[in-house]
């Protein structure tokens, strides 16, 4: 009797368990078609895989479904609070480390140290030694800086382990051709390591790591020493920066961190010319993305192929910048000591270098790059050969 009464219990208890998992798919089913998809994950600051067509061939070759399995993934409903879930789930669970990003003490996000592909390597290096044989009159730089898990080692999570990013930095200082002068970022940024030269949530450094590195660097960039400015007001623009490597990783996704911007006592007044935009503005930053997720880019508004930027400054010199978006909160502390300066990422610009040389008088070139993004970027080779 008991016997029969627990089965029917059981039994009971199975269909019940069986009606609400279903009834769970079918409601995450209608959430699903009831969400309209995205083109954009301001969380993640990227572009969402969109539906794909179905076609015979995607069908018979296994293509379709891929593509719609990074659909799905990506328009999933309710996906960042999942997410966030997920990424506390491993935390609780001891994992420091998601998507590449560790979560070291004090909360300091750190982008994992890439390892350089050899030919990507070695393109880079010999079109930049190319470039600056090309145009030996010229002065040509380069200016790599360390990424945030080289400089705060101390900082990563215990038994964590990442590449040796100094030594791929003396690799492509001693592969580099005495025409192009190297500027080694290393030791001002390792002084000033306990204090807030990188965000805690971005791979970017912060306004002021970009003011040390100016002073250390000013007369290597063949700026005179009495024309280094040291007097800058500070003044922060937002307390509310989440950065991408939160986005990425699902960690400290609550954190908030303040954007600084320095102006100089003395301003030198500016004409930002984005090219290929067409569109042109009288400041150096651009408030309206500090409504948006992607707050680092209230400097010069982000990313573009080519900037111009015409100065009031009395010096005489053009600089030619090929950079990726480290160098955005760099250029406010060159504007004083350059007429003109010409921003090119080479991740963006679809023509040649010649076509620049060719349409700007430039005096003096510099690359600047984070670590990880030069030994990454396969463009760069693109544009300067």
């Amino acid at each position: 009797m008991r016997r029969e009464k627990r089965k029917r219990i059981k039994r009971q208890s199975d269909k019940i368990l069986g009606i609400l998992f279903i009834s769970c798919l079918f409601i995450i089913m209608i959430l699903n078609l009831m969400t309209k998809d995205k083109k954009i994950s301001e969380e993640e600051n990227r572009t969402l895989t969109e539906k794909p067509r179905c076609t015979w061939d995607s069908v018979l070759g296994g293509i379709y479904m891929q593509q719609y399995e990074s659909y799905i993934s990506d328009q999933f409903a309710g996906r960042n609070l999942w997410r966030g879930f997920s990424a506390a789930l491993e935390r609780i669970g001891g994992s420091r480390e998601e998507n590449g990003v560790f979560l070291g003490k004090k909360k300091q996000l750190m982008e994992e140290i890439a390892l350089p592909e050899e030919e990507t390597l070695k393109k880079n290096i010999d079109s930049i030694n190319g470039f600056a044989k090309r145009y030996e009159d010229m002065q040509a730089r380069l200016l790599l800086i360390p990424d945030s898990a080289e400089i705060l080692k101390s900082s990563l999570p215990a038994f964590a382990s990442t590449q040796e990013q100094s030594v791929m930095l003396d690799d492509v200082r001693d592969r580099l051709s005495k025409t192009v002068q190297w500027i080694d970022g290393r030791a001002v940024m390792s002084e000033h390591a306990d204090e807030k030269i990188y965000y805690k949530t971005d791979h970017h450094w912060t306004s002021l790591g970009a003011y040390y590195m100016y002073l250390a660097s000013a007369s290597e960039l063949g700026i005179e020493e009495d024309r280094v400015n040291t007097s800058y007001h500070r003044y922060p623009v937002t307390a509310k920066f989440n950065g991408m490597l939160a986005s990425t990783s699902g960690f400290c996704l609550s954190e908030k961190e303040e954007i600084e911007v320095y102006v100089p006592e003395e301003e030198v007044a500016v004409l930002v010319n984005y090219v290929d935009e067409q569109k042109k503005r009288t400041s150096l930053y651009d408030v309206s993305k500090l409504k948006t997720k992607d707050k680092y880019a209230v400097f010069l508004g982000g990313n573009s192929s080519v900037i111009d930027i015409k100065t009031t400054s009395e010096s005489g010199k053009t600089l030619l910048l090929i950079k990726d978006s480290f160098a955005n909160s760099f250029v406010p502390f060159l504007i004083p000591h350059y007429k003109e300066i010409v921003l090119v990422d080479p991740r963006y610009y679809a023509g040649t270098i010649d076509d620049i040389m060719s349409t700007y008088q430039i005096t003096d070139t510099l690359f600047l790059y984070s670590g990880n993004t030069f030994f990454q970027d396969n463009n760069i080779s693109g544009v300067l050969e």
